[in-house]
């Protein structure tokens, strides 16, 4: 996969091609979560389910826009040279982790998706600079307790659906589990797979455990951190992780 650089048309010559490289992923993750919200959105089993997701798909779309702002004059053209590196970056992930269920699909979501954003929060730490700082606020985990709130992370609905049905059914919240590590286990091969072939990522891994004062194995880090929070993500739908 190519990367996209600064200098391109509309995109902000003054950001370093590692910075423009993660708003791409992140954009592009956003992307991905409006698309499975609103699928999920179509067959969800209540109108009010429906109407949560279908709000939360547009926020990721809302999100979307906003990192891409960050580094292009707002153009389709220059967003499209930005996110266009990592399209069909999921396809793997997707195929490894298909299913029919209408619980297990919005995991998937929760999961993955979540998994490559904290990935890209987490690799944000390291930039510097007024983008840097944008940025982060973009990509900022809220408050705990204020998830439902407007400016709460795109899944904040589907992860309420989820432990909704997970606590009425515990042979579902059990099978969910389940799910959960197996696609965990995918998305952060993914990860990994993104870290070895694109040097940037692996220059801004590193610039993050400094930043953070981490005197470790970049990439063993990221694994270790992005487990951590995963597995309190799964705390948050009260199943095992």
């Amino acid at each position: 996969m190519s990367s996209a650089s600064p200098g391109a048309a509309g995109v902000d010559p003054s950001v370093p091609a590692g910075v423009v490289e993660l708003v791409g992923l992140a954009a592009y993750t956003e992307l991905a979560e409006f698309g499975l919200l609103a699928a999920r959105s179509v067959d969800a089993p209540t109108l009010a389910a429906r109407q949560a997701l279908a709000d939360g798909a547009a926020r990721a779309l809302t999100r979307q826009h906003a990192l891409l702002a960050l580094v292009t004059d707002g153009s389709a053209d220059a967003a499209a040279v930005v996110v266009a590196p990592f399209d069909g970056a999921f396809v793997d992930f997707d195929m490894r982790t298909r299913t029919d269920v209408w619980a297990e699909g919005l995991l998937k979501g929760v999961v993955g998706h979540g998994v490559a954003q904290d990935f890209c929060r987490t690799l944000a730490v390291g930039v510097q600079g007024h983008v840097g700082t944008s940025l982060r606020t973009v990509l900022e985990r809220p408050a705990p307790g204020r998830e439902a709130e407007a400016a709460a992370g795109a899944d904040a609905e589907a992860v309420r659906l989820l432990d909704e049905v997970a606590a009425a059914d515990e042979v579902l919240a059990s099978r969910l589990a389940l799910w959960g590590r197996r696609v965990v286990g995918e998305a952060l091969s993914l990860v990994t797979t993104f870290v070895d072939a694109r040097p940037h990522l692996t220059a801004l891994a590193g610039d993050s455990a400094r930043t953070l004062g981490v005197d470790a194995d970049p990439r063993a880090w990221l694994v270790s951190r992005l487990t951590a929070e995963h597995t309190r993500r799964m705390d948050r739908l009260r199943l095992a992780a």
